[in-house]
């Protein structure tokens, strides 16, 4: 607008200039201007079906806090010179940039293609994008801006950002919860006259615990008789796979002030997940893990660390859901199940759906406003502590 207004100012100084001082200088000054505007005007709509637009990146799956760098190219498919391109970029929440995320810039008569980069910083886990939010070309004189098409196929970048895979140490009551569900029987102690140490004495044999020893073998009924831990030394239990859900519905659209809560919210239930399987494979205990991804619910059996990293970059592609059953029948089946879920109690609707289902332990985050009458919970913090809710 600016421009504008410096144009026409030029103008009416031309022909004040023809009027009051010398006519023909005057009114040469005007035809130069008029002429300059009309080159103006003609090669920006001449170039409007001469330049073409893509973006791409190197890598489209980021771990967290990695910069990616998307290559804005221009091709000029003509020999005259352009005007000021303008191009702006966004991505989705988990993604911000690093500096601006635009650019301006001319080609030159014998430049064809111009070749920018715009980092991205990774913040935040999930599916993710960025795409070309404008492209616009503006005249010689700054008069007019002209918005050119762009291919969705070339203006678009789908990227995944994978969640980190907390290292929390051993949290002993949730170890102890986590065998509990998994079936192990701390009923029989070293009297029992029903199982048979490899002593051949009746009950199975015991000894203090040291460090190293694997939590799931820790006869806690025995423990909290001698106020000290006690581990088996037999191995004559079967164990079932506890089961874990991720629940992760469509959240209501933060106000502004509270969006960066809203950014990190989820994060901190998908890590904590993580979190909770990586402690308990450390103790050799496996799991069954329940996440709804490309339209259907999936499941992954989680026995070794690795296989927790192999979950992590599975959720990457994680967006929420809508529309669907929030805890699968097949999760149900073992009777005992744990829902990680990025609900809160502000929602009434959407708990009520969650809260539904019988037999299930709910992790939350914290200040989710929900309450130890309503179920059997647990809450994780940004440190990834676990707590049970009282």
């Amino acid at each position: 607008m600016k421009s504008l207004f410096g144009y026409l100012f030029c103008i009416a100084i031309a022909v004040l200039m023809a009027v009051m001082i010398d006519g023909t200088g005057g009114v040469l000054i005007a035809a130069i201007l008029l002429l300059a505007l009309g080159m103006s005007l003609f090669i920006s709509v001449y170039l409007r079906n001469k330049l073409t637009l893509s973006i791409d990146c190197t890598h489209k799956l980021l771990a967290k806090g990695d910069i990616v760098e998307v290559n804005v190219k221009v091709e000029k498919h003509t020999r005259f010179p352009s005007p000021i391109i303008e191009i702006r970029l966004e991505s989705s929440l988990q993604l911000s940039p690093v500096n601006e995320c635009g650019v301006r810039f001319s080609l030159l008569p014998n430049r064809q293609v111009q070749t920018v980069k715009i980092p991205f910083r990774a913040e935040y886990s999930g599916a993710s994008f960025i795409r070309v939010a404008a492209f616009e070309i503006v005249d010689f004189l700054g008069v007019t801006r002209r918005v050119i098409a762009v291919d969705p196929e070339t203006s678009n970048l789908d990227l995944k950002i994978m969640p980190n895979v907390p290292d929390t140490g051993t949290q002993l009551e949730v170890i102890r919860t986590a065998t509990d569900n998994l079936g192990f029987d701390d009923s029989e102690d070293e009297t029992s006259e029903t199982a048979m140490g490899s002593t051949g004495m009746p009950g199975y044999e015991h000894r203090a615990y040291s460090p190293g020893d694997p939590l799931k073998k820790i006869n806690w009924k025995m423990s909290s008789k001698r106020g000290i831990y006690m581990v088996r030394l037999d191995e004559k239990l079967s164990v079932t796979s506890q089961v874990f859900i991720l629940d992760y519905p469509t959240p209501k659209p933060p106000l502004q002030v509270y969006l960066e809560e809203y950014r990190k919210k989820p994060d901190v239930i998908i890590e904590g997940a993580l979190a909770m399987l990586s402690m308990l494979t450390q103790q050799g205990l496996e799991s069954d893990f329940y996440y709804y991804l490309e339209g259907k619910w999936r499941s992954m059996a989680i026995k070794t660390l690795g296989d927790v990293y192999l979950l992590a970059e599975e959720l990457a592609g994680l967006v929420p859901y809508d529309g669907v059953e929030r805890i699968p029948k097949e999760a149900l089946r073992s009777g005992i199940a744990v829902c990680f879920t990025t609900t809160d109690n502000s929602d009434q609707k959407v708990s009520a759906e969650l809260l539904k289902y019988p037999n299930v332990t709910f992790v939350i985050g914290e200040n989710t406003m929900f309450h130890s009458g309503l179920g059997n919970f647990w809450t994780v913090s940004k440190d990834f502590e676990f707590k049970h809710l009282n």
